[in-house]
């Protein structure tokens, strides 16, 4: 009997340890660490590369096929509205034409999206304020690609608006805009480029390391400091998207068996921006639910 009581206890104990990793998304990364795993994160919320780009029916086909992140790019229009494009203009993606900084939103509401191939859905573009309170609804996460056009503060204050915070990943390119967000909000994650020791002693210096996420780049994932960052108790991030034909995620695909993606998570990386989001996440499974609530 006290060997059960014993047992049960610890089985309890245990569960309360986990239940305590995955109340935010700080601990959440720290999970993922600490237990090996790792997440996708679906390159402009695609879950392949021939569905439209930041678009709501994207989302849905990517979380459905359980991707659990999605990158979205974070523009602004000429009166001030948040509004989720990657290009400076209308033309690639839409129906319409013109810069996105430049037209209004009424402009850019008018416009619908396209696929790659060109074929046009009914499906217009979407407001960072749109996709932040589907994405509460639907339990995505979000990984903002801020526009250099676009002020940080304007995107916190819209996370904050949706209540959000634990569901963002702010995206940075420099340590200095890194800790811009940082003092706009301590609390959320931000990811900056890490690539060399040195980069990572400087982020640490002046953020709080639960509080970032290391960007390595998108080539010769051999040579990546991903243990450096794991040892700083930073979570790392590698990406296999790019242009086509040279991208790792075609590279990967090539021969039909994708097992290069269990292969980065071996080697440290947390994080996987990819592409073919789909594919990548099946191939290395989906062990992350253990830490995402």
């Amino acid at each position: 009997m006290k060997r059960l009581f014993t047992a049960l206890l610890s089985a309890i104990l245990a569960a309360c340890v986990l239940h305590a990793a995955t109340t935010d998304l700080a601990s959440q990364f720290d999970c993922l660490r600490e237990h090996n795993l790792a997440v996708v994160a679906a390159h402009r919320g695609q879950p392949d590369p021939s569905a439209a780009e930041n678009a709501l029916s994207s989302f849905r086909a990517s979380v459905a096929a359980g991707v659990p992140f999605l990158e979205i790019d974070v523009a602004r229009t000429k009166d001030g509205v948040l509004v989720l494009m990657h290009d400076d203009s209308l033309d690639r993606t839409t129906t319409g034409s013109g810069a996105v900084g430049a037209d209004t939103w009424a402009d850019v509401h008018g416009a619908k999206l396209k696929r790659l191939g060109g074929a046009v859905l009914d499906e217009g573009v979407p407001t960072l304020a749109e996709a932040l309170a589907w994405g509460k609804q639907a339990g995505a996460r979000f990984e903002l690609d801020v526009k250099r056009t676009t002020p940080f503060k304007e995107v916190v204050d819209a996370v904050h608006a949706a209540h959000m915070e634990d569901g963002v990943l702010v995206v940075t390119y420099t340590l200095p805009d890194a800790v811009i967000v940082h003092h706009l909000d301590p609390h959320l994650m931000i990811s900056v480029t890490l690539d060399t020791p040195e980069a990572v002693e400087a982020a640490r210096k002046v953020i709080d390391p639960r509080r970032i996420l290391g960007w390595t780049g998108t080539d010769h994932p051999e040579i990546r400091p991903f243990a450096i960052l794991r040892a700083a108790g930073i979570e790392p991030i590698f990406g296999t998207l790019g242009r086509p034909g040279e991208r790792l995620d075609d590279v990967y695909l090539a021969d039909g068996n994708p097992s290069e993606y269990g292969e980065l998570v071996r080697a440290g990386v947390v994080m996987i921006a990819s592409d073919t989001a789909v594919v990548a996440q099946r191939a290395i499974g989906d062990g992350y639910r253990q830490c995402f609530k």
